[in-house]
């Protein structure tokens, strides 16, 4: 393993070999790529992820698994401890409980993936690091949902409207259009703030700064990063045919590969870097504006 490790590093034309304390964190708010524009090259982050997780296919596979049994176990013993409250209450409250857990585990691969990148002793407990960050990815989530909430509460209202003047027009039907007119503005928004969690969780930023990052990073080329999210969308789609086995190999892969694709474009921003870059003041936020 330790072999496999160095040749990916050591050899890598377009992923070198980390500096010492390298940093995520561009204090100068991705300032050069932001007004010269980058690319977001598929085919070389999908081999460069591969190679990068590889030899360590199988903790990240345990963990994986891991992260599957603990979001069914929530979606099933929480309602059961909050079934003294209200029933809508208890969905409410279950929902958030899972919601936070899972996305404190999912911000784990982050934390390992920066571990292995930068050549830093690393086990398998630093999966667990993301639940260091639950309470900003708590308030991220939170408020993600309900961006989430807001276009899809109106494109449901907009189509019983029409199907209250339209007999004609069937329920399912509109169940149909209704999935499919939710899930596009749900595909944009999370596109926007893809970058929201590695922010966090590498760059030690706070909610509300990580997603305006985010969003601001992904403007600079928005259909580049949307064509990066739709491919591993589907990729994902194409590991649950697999009775959802395949899951256990293409999560992973997609947040090594939301690492890689950060990690280039630090590179490229070509800025210094440290582990708390302050965005939000005059001189280290040039591009604040928008």
């Amino acid at each position: 393993m330790e072999n496999q490790q160095d040749d990916f590093f050591y050899t890598e034309d377009n992923l070198p070999q980390p500096q010492q304390d390298f940093g995520f964190t561009p204090t100068d708010e991705f300032a050069n790529i932001r007004t010269q524009g980058y690319s977001v090259e598929f085919g070389d982050t999908f081999s460069s992820s591969w190679d990068f997780m590889k030899p360590f296919l199988g903790q990240l596979v345990a963990y994986t698994l891991l992260c599957a049994f603990s979001y069914l176990a929530l979606t099933f013993i929480i309602p059961q401890i909050v079934s003294f409250m209200n029933s809508s209450i208890g969905y409410v409250v279950g929902a958030i409980v899972n919601l936070t857990v899972i996305s404190a585990l999912l911000a784990g691969f982050y934390s390992y993936f920066e571990k292995i990148y930068n050549k830093d002793k690393f086990s398998f407990q630093n999966l667990f690091d993301g639940f260091e960050y639950i309470g900003q990815l708590a308030l991220y989530q939170l408020v993600f949902v309900i961006i989430l909430i807001l276009p899809s509460l109106l494109i449901i209202f907009a189509l019983d409207t029409f199907s209250a003047f339209n007999p004609n027009f069937k329920s399912l039907d509109a169940d149909l259009l209704s999935y499919g007119l939710i899930g596009i503005p749900s595909i944009l928004i999370f596109t926007f703030y893809i970058f929201t969690p590695i922010l966090i969780v590498l760059a030690k930023m706070n909610f509300w700064s990580a997603m305006e990052m985010s969003r601001k990073l992904v403007l600079a080329n928005f259909t580049g990063v949307l064509g990066f999210v739709i491919g591993f969308t589907l990729l994902n789609i194409l590991g649950l045919l697999f009775i959802g086995l395949g899951t256990l190999i293409t999560i992973p892969f997609t947040f090594a590969a939301t690492f890689i694709l950060y990690v280039k474009l630090v590179k490229k921003n070509g800025a210094s870097t440290n582990f708390s870059g302050d965005f939000y003041t005059d001189e280290n936020a040039p591009l604040d504006a928008f």
